[in-house]
C-alpha cells in the first residue's frame, strides 16, 4: 500500500461513478448519448446540448500537457510542498488536472505526450485510486 496521503474525494451523485471507475482501475468520463460530447467535471446534463441522457465511457488515457505549475503553498496537510501539477488535454477533448510522475528524464514542455496512471493513496476513511500522469515513452 502506498504511503501517499490525500484528502477524501467528494462523492456526490455525479462524482461517484468517476471515483468508482478509478477504484476499478478504469478511466471513465460522462459521454452524451445525444451529441457524443465528453465532459469533465461531472454534472447532470451535457454542457453542449443540455441532454440528460448520458453514460460513463472508457477513455484512452492519452493526452498532452497544455499547462503546468508548481505549488509552493500548502493547501492540504496531506500534500507536502512543492509539487508539480499539470493540465492535460485528453485525446477525447476534456481537460484533466493531476501530478506528473516519473518525469525526471523529460523536459517539461507544451504538448508533451502523457498517459494516465492509477495511484493508490490513503485517506482518513479508506484507500482509493487517483488519476495521475506520466510521460508517454511510446510516442517519440
Amino acid at each position: 500500500m502506498s504511503e501517499l496521503k490525500r484528502p477524501q474525494p467528494i462523492l456526490g451523485i455525479y462524482e461517484k461513478p468517476f471515483w468508482d471507475a478509478l477504484n476499478q482501475k478504469q478511466f471513465k468520463l460522462q459521454c452524451c448519448s445525444n451529441c457524443k460530447h465528453i465532459w469533465y467535471p461531472p454534472g447532470p446534463v451535457c454542457p453542449e446540448c443540455l441532454s440528460d441522457d448520458w453514460k460513463m465511457t472508457m477513455m484512452s488515457g492519452n493526452g498532452k500537457v497544455i499547462a503546468w505549475t508548481t505549488f509552493h503553498r500548502q493547501y492540504f496537510p496531506e500534500l507536502p510542498t512543492p509539487y508539480l501539477v499539470v493540465s492535460v488535454e485528453l485525446n477525447e477533448g476534456p481537460l484533466m488536472i493531476g501530478n506528473l510522475l516519473n518525469a525526471q528524464d523529460f523536459e517539461l514542455e507544451l504538448n508533451l505526450p502523457v498517459k494516465a496512471v492509477f495511484e493508490r493513496v490513503e485517506s482518513s476513511l479508506e484507500p482509493w485510486n487517483i488519476l495521475q500522469w506520466e510521460p508517454d515513452t511510446s510516442i517519440t
